[in-house]
């Protein structure tokens, strides 16, 4: 098979060495910002890869633009594309599928979400057979090092922000890592290969930026940790509904025990039960091998990912089937002078001037809209939801 790459990154390099360590794969061309061609089988001229024969770009650039118009022109010129790039995914997957369908070439992409964690094809194989009753689970490794690292060895967020940047877990700017926009995106793509919606409105997103020492302290005295967890599924009514927010889970839960960089990505079927998959979720090589297993697909005969069905849209469920109880910290005052709007079912203690309670159940739309509120007043807030399993 003849590939050209686009992108010569942390992935992108990681491609070149896997597929020149393999048999049956000519590389063609190699995209490279303006300045950085070092080598014979580099070009800066994205015309050269859409004019070469090859039969399959891969996309390690990252970002939307100008990822989109790349692989949507090596499509339309007859190229099949492996993405690796949630971003891009999230937000034009259904049109990339389209154009593919349209030019009967593929577009895969389960490296997308999870890194080597195969959870994507997996869903794309059980949905065929089975009913996918929720997806997700821990799905960002920058913020489950942080949150790890707060845990086990009383780090400040700061502190272990700091060392994940050391140690290459998280980027420069963290910001789409601790505020959720990561998982978010990659929830998006798993309800798009689950349930046939890209859900562009209307979800929920919490992520970790709020949460404080203290608040492990209390998880602790309670038995619990806190990790920030993404999840999508069909409530009773067949509505869809996804979110993301930190979760404090039981110390014998399977998320509890998920330490450092690790992701653990799930699912439910209605006949399966519950499936699991664990391991590296980002990273050089872990996500080149992810890519590598969707050229294999594309030279076994596979597409697409996504069926003709998939659709831009959000059928939010805000019923009682989403309804769950939360762990709260609130600066003591805002809480005496806002009790009235905070369905409190137990206060658990008052520390460093903060109250600390469980919420009866409430939706999840309604603890994020709560929280907004709040908020919006200044007050000083971390929830999360308190999972039993």
């Amino acid at each position: 098979m003849k590939v050209s790459i686009l992108g010569h990154g942390i992935v992108g390099k990681g491609v070149w060495e896997m597929l020149r360590s393999n048999q049956g794969y000519e590389i063609r061309n190699v995209l490279v910002k303006k300045g950085e061609k070092t080598a014979s089988f580099m070009t800066e001229s994205f015309e050269t890869v859409l004019e070469d024969d090859s039969d399959l770009v891969i996309e390690c650039m990252g970002g939307i633009d100008p990822a989109f118009e790349f692989t949507s022109k090596c499509l339309e010129a007859g190229k099949s594309i492996i993405s690796s790039n949630k971003a891009l995914v999230a937000a034009h997957g259904i049109d990339l599928m389209n154009i593919a369908r349209r030019n009967g070439k593929a577009f895969l992409f389960s490296a997308a979400c999870g890194g080597a964690i195969p959870i994507l094809q997996n869903l794309c194989l059980a949905r065929r057979t089975d009913e996918i009753l929720w997806a997700g689970g821990i799905l960002n490794g920058t913020t489950n090092y942080i949150l790890d690292s707060m845990d086990r060895r009383g780090m400040s967020f700061e502190d272990a922000l700091a060392e994940a940047k050391a140690l290459g877990y998280a980027e420069f700017d963290p910001t789409a890592d601790i505020s959720g926009l990561d998982t978010l995106r990659k929830i998006m793509l798993i309800s798009m290969v689950a349930y046939d919606v890209l859900p562009n409105s209307d979800y929920n997103i919490e992520g970790i930026q709020n949460v404080s020492a203290l608040d492990f302290e209390v998880a602790k005295e309670l038995g619990c940790t806190i990790r920030l967890v993404g999840k999508c599924g069909l409530a009773e009514s067949g509505r869809l509904y996804a979110y993301v927010q930190p979760v404090l889970c039981d110390m014998d839960s399977a998320y509890s025990g998920i330490r450092s960089n690790i992701n653990l990505a799930r699912y439910e079927g209605k006949n399966s039960g519950l499936m699991s998959f664990m391991g590296q979720g980002a990273g050089r090589y872990p996500t080149a091998s992810a890519i590598l297993r969707d050229v294999t697909s594309v030279a076994d005969g596979q597409k697409q990912m996504l069926t003709e069905k998939c659709l831009v849209g959000f059928p939010y469920n805000n019923s009682k089937e989403c309804e769950r109880n939360y762990f709260i910290r609130l600066d003591a005052s805002t809480f005496a002078s806002q009790i009235g709007s905070i369905p409190v079912k137990k206060v658990i203690c008052e520390k460093g001037g903060s109250v600390f309670a469980i919420t009866e159940a409430v939706t999840v739309k309604a603890m994020h809209d709560l929280a907004a509120e709040l908020r919006r007043h200044g007050a000083k807030l971390f929830f999360a939801e308190k999972k039993e399993d």
